[in-house]
């Protein structure tokens, strides 16, 4: 996120455009959200499968429209948001910062305390900050708690200039660059709501969670909720249909999101020989319904990078494909499957379902490509293990699920017309479609 004091300065450069009602309640509102405490004043949503994360801009909309109208302290603090969209953009895709890296969260931060100074300066600044009267009473406070005497303390000490240090990466002139590109953004938002205008989306300015798995003794258990059904503004809902690799030892607290989050159903697509090998940590156990639906094709290596679009095509008619589809549709509640790695196989039946609810493409891929990072610690034993193989086999790359669908709709053209071929007719796919979008 941007410092407090560079959100006062592209408000205050907004002003010199356009006519607001309440200037101060325009520059309380603008700095608002970072009052909040944890992260609930950004608000912060998870979507695609929870991969990624994005302010919630819909939400907002929806809660203080009418607001926003009406009461800048509400407008001020929505362009906040947008400022902040800007920001990630900036700092991360065009400056390719990486915060992962130990020590420098810290060290931005500090270049914030020496620029902010410079900002004040370089825009006109005023400490002029004051809480709007009967705060406490505002809507706004049903999103978060906000600690605004803290802010308003804060914002005082980004007005006093600190030792001149060495600059770590966020220079004045990347302060400037900033603030310029977020006036644009907020000014092309403040038409397009006095315009009524497309406005800025929440699902196409998400940025990539970290990595992570629902369940604590897996690596690629994921949720096949929160992807934009295309041409709508439906959703594909969460803990409906979940993907995995095996779960060979599931802890207590695994079974208990399961069990909580209505996930009885299991479908295990390994062969014979897999589950003899490594059972299946929950096959068996009291509250689950499981499911032994193995589909061979995919369980070995393919023999070239080349082959494996083929490879996906040969899942996709397995023996046991219709079985696995038809499972789903008449799981009382929901369903979690697996393979091994959660990454072929269970890759390819991931795609076919969203690729039935009208899912677009580039969300798919999307979705099979965060195997790749989700897997990174299993692809290192397998090349230590196996220092002969073609790890770009193994590694998701986007071109194999590209090269898979256009196998599938040269022969079948929709997605409909496939799961007819085996044997999942119109009745059936409603029901799957049903359970992971109404």
């Amino acid at each position: 996120m941007a410092s407090s004091i560079m959100h006062l300065a592209v408000t205050c450069e907004l002003t010199k455009r356009y006519d607001f009602k309440d200037l101060n309640r325009l520059k309380f509102g603008a700095i608002l959200p970072d009052a909040g405490k944890g992260q609930a004043g950004h608000i912060n949503t998870f979507i695609w499968g929870r991969n990624k994360k994005s302010y919630n801009f819909e939400f907002y909309r929806e809660k203080f429209g009418e607001l926003m109208k009406n009461d800048d302290l509400y407008l001020g603090y929505y362009l906040h948001l947008v400022q902040d969209i800007c920001y990630r953009h900036f700092v991360y895709d065009k400056y390719k910062w990486n915060p992962m890296i130990p020590g420098n969260v810290d060290k931005l931060h500090k270049d914030y305390s020496i620029i902010n100074y410079y900002v004040a300066e370089r825009y006109g600044l005023k400490n002029d900050i004051a809480i709007s009267a009967g705060f406490e009473n505002e809507e706004i406070n049903s999103i978060a708690t906000f600690d605004v005497n803290w802010l308003v303390e804060s914002m005082a000490g980004y007005f006093e200039k600190v030792e001149d240090d060495d600059i770590f990466f966020f220079t004045r002139e990347m302060a400037d660059e900033y603030i310029a590109e977020a006036v644009e953004l907020c000014a092309k938002e403040l038409e397009a709501l006095r315009s009524g205008g497309k406005l800025i989306e929440s699902y196409d300015n998400a940025w990539v969670n970290r990595v992570y798995s629902l369940l604590e003794t897996t690596l690629n258990t994921r949720d096949l909720g929160g992807y934009r059904i295309d041409g709508t503004e439906n959703y594909t809902k969460y803990c409906r249909l979940i993907r995995s690799d095996v779960p060979l030892h599931p802890s207590e607290k695994d079974i208990e999101f399961l069990k909580n989050t209505g996930i009885t159903t299991l479908i295990d697509t390994r062969s014979r020989e897999e589950k003899e090998e490594r059972p299946h940590g929950l096959a068996g156990m009291e509250g689950f319904n499981y499911c032994d639906i193995p589909i061979v094709e995919g369980s070995g290596i393919p023999e070239s990078v080349e082959a494996v679009p083929e490879s996906y095509f040969k899942i996709a008619h397995s023996p046991n494909t219709g079985e696995f589809f038809r499972t789903i549709a008449n799981a009382p509640y929901g369903v979690m499957f697996n393979c091994h790695a959660g990454k072929d196989r269970t890759g390819v039946n991931s795609a076919l379902i969203l690729w039935l609810c009208g899912i677009r493409k580039s969300d798919i891929v999307f979705d099979y490509m965060r195997t790749k990072e989700n897997e990174q610690p299993r692809f290192e034993i397998i090349h230590e293990k196996n220092p002969d193989i073609d790890m770009n086999i193994v590694i998701p790359n986007e071109n194999n699920m590209i090269r898979f669908f256009e196998l599938m709709e040269d022969k079948y053209g929709t997605a409909n017309k496939y799961f007819e071929a085996i044997g999942i007719g119109a009745d059936l796919q409603k029901k799957i479609i049903e359970k992971l979008c109404n």
